[in-house]
C-alpha cells in the first residue's frame, strides 16, 4: 500500500523504532501502521484523544476488564509488579527509541538517574539499540 511520507528519514526511523517497541508481535500489519500514521483525533479542548481521556482512565478501564476476567473478581497475588512491568517496559522502550538508544538522554527524558535506568533495563531485559545521527 502506498503512503505519503511527509517527514524525513529520521522521522521514518523513529516510526520504525516506535512500531517495534509498541507492537512486539512478529508481524506488524498495515492497519497498525495506518493507525500510527493517522493524525490523532482532537477533543473540544484541543487535546489528542484516542477514546480514553487520559492514561489513568486507560489504566482504570484495563484493570476493570482484567479483574472481571477472574472467577471471584480478584486476580492472583503479585498484581502490582505485573502491572508496573507492563507499563514500565513500553515506557522505557519508547524513551530509548525517542533518544535513539542514548541512555543518558532517555534517563533525563524520564526524570530518572541514569544508573536507575540502566538497572531497570537490565532487570526488565530490555534490548537497547543505538543508532547514529
Amino acid at each position: 500500500k502506498q503512503h505519503r511520507w511527509p517527514g524525513n528519514v529520521r522521522e521514518l526511523e523513529n516510526l520504525a523504532r516506535r512500531l517495534a517497541a509498541l507492537y512486539p508481535q512478529d508481524v506488524i500489519t498495515g492497519s497498525v501502521i495506518d493507525g500510527e500514521l493517522a493524525p490523532p483525533a482532537v477533543t473540544s479542548n484541543g487535546n489528542a484523544h484516542n477514546g480514553v481521556d487520559n492514561l489513568g482512565g486507560a489504566v482504570e478501564a484495563f484493570l476493570s476488564s482484567h479483574f472481571s476476567g477472574f472467577p471471584n473478581g480478584v486476580p492472583p497475588p503479585g498484581l502490582y509488579h505485573r502491572i508496573l512491568k507492563e507499563i514500565e517496559v513500553p515506557l522505557l522502550t519508547a524513551a530509548l527509541a525517542a533518544t535513539r538508544g542514548n541512555q543518558i538522554r532517555a534517563a533525563d527524558l524520564l526524570g530518572l538517574n541514569r544508573n536507575t535506568l540502566r538497572k531497570k533495563i537490565r532487570d526488565l531485559d530490555i534490548q537497547v539499540y543505538r543508532s547514529g545521527g
